[in-house]
């Protein structure tokens, strides 16, 4: 069952940023370890943080009420939640000091994940603009990503090739650190990565020159991006493995579509719009006229009397549905192009065909 963190702060669903803060506040100070020894207290404590760093924080608040307090618990962990959570200015102002350590350092502790840090190499972002064409067909477009890579030279280590193999002396090879300070949470220890060794408690004689210990380099790469069909303005598509280098996890490159604007077509789903030009004997006896899709010219039947602005849909001939089977329809919208100018003739005969359709109309009303 999801938490309702209004209900925890004991603020309204429409309450604003500085009331939420000041809720948050009033509680902390009344349920802090420090100033609470209720064994209760301790737990309450932990409640009214993990419901302030959401609802204090614009983003995480908005998918919060997007999703409902159930979908948001499922899809987000507590390590999701506190990740860039800020505590600072509010514990400072009231008087307490974090120590040296970051929200994020506390809070896994308090929760117990993140203690140990691996070597996680960021998720990076692109951009791709596809035309409509592409959309429909899939493609493949090439993108431009600097990124973090692993050294070529050192594979990873950090090491010039031959160095001799060290014991790291800041971590004793341990790999790990350890720290303890008294917060505003109470005291806590963390174990982090060794910032030297970077965990492998191990260091070297000498240090890569290519990528002076680091282990990687930056480095600018074109990359092939396989377009599927369907895709829309707003999608997103993963490369796994493809984003910066980390000896733990590499990370991965997001591509955010943007579909441009097509001179031909509108696009309403996966259904697109077009107009059709027909000239007024076609509007008057029916034929075939040619039509733009994104296929390229096709025959389109026009019926005998057809109306300006009357639809003609051609199922199959839209958008396929971006991973499902099926595609949309293009729907024609048409346009009676009426002459500018008219030959004495073509007046003429004009004037008989208002002529027969009025006699017609006498007619059918019993005037003769």
């Amino acid at each position: 069952m999801g938490k309702d963190y209004y209900e925890t702060l004991g603020v309204a669903k429409t309450a604003s940023q500085d009331e939420i803060k000041r809720a948050y506040r009033k509680l902390a100070m009344q349920y802090h370890p420090d100033k609470n020894k209720d064994k209760s207290a301790e737990e309450k404590f932990k409640e009214i943080n993990e419901a302030y760093a959401v609802l204090g924080d614009e983003d995480k608040r908005k998918q919060y009420d997007t999703y409902g307090p159930d979908a948001f618990s499922q899809r987000f962990s507590q390590e999701d939640i506190f990740r860039g959570a800020n505590f600072e200015d509010i514990f400072r102002s009231m008087g307490f000091n974090f120590g040296g350590f970051g929200s994020d350092d506390i809070f896994g502790s308090m929760f117990g994940f993140n203690q140990q840090r691996g070597d996680f190499g960021n998720d990076i972002l692109a951009n791709v603009g596809v035309s409509l064409a592409d959309a429909a067909h899939g493609s493949t477009k090439t993108v431009s990503v600097r990124h973090i890579k692993e050294c070529d030279k050192c594979r990873g280590s950090g090491a010039e090739p031959g160095s001799r193999v060290l014991k790291c002396d800041t971590c004793k090879g341990s790999g790990q650190m350890r720290q303890t300070a008294r917060t505003p949470f109470g005291v806590i220890q963390t174990v982090t990565t060794c910032n030297r060794c970077r965990g492998s408690g191990k260091t070297f004689e000498k240090q890569c020159k290519t990528c002076n210990g680091h282990g990687a380099i930056q480095k600018e790469e074109r990359i092939d991006v396989d377009i599927p069909k369907g895709v829309s303005t707003g999608m997103r598509l993963r490369l796994n493995g493809m984003g910066d280098y980390g000896k733990d996890r590499t990370g991965d490159l997001y591509i955010d579509i943007e579909v441009k604007e097509d001179s031909k077509f509108e696009r309403h789903g996966d259904d697109l719009h077009a107009d059709l030009h027909i000239p007024l004997h076609v509007a008057l006896l029916g034929g075939d006229v040619d039509a733009h899709t994104l296929d390229g010219s096709k025959k389109v039947h026009v019926e005998e009397g057809a109306q300006n602005n009357s639809k003609i849909y051609l199922t199959g001939s839209g958008i396929p549905h971006f991973r499902r089977s099926g595609t949309g329809d293009l729907v024609l919208n048409v346009i009676v192009d009426i002459p500018k100018r008219l030959t004495q003739e073509q007046k003429e005969l004009v004037r008989k065909l208002i002529g027969s359709d009025s006699d017609a109309k006498k007619r059918k009303f019993g005037v003769f």
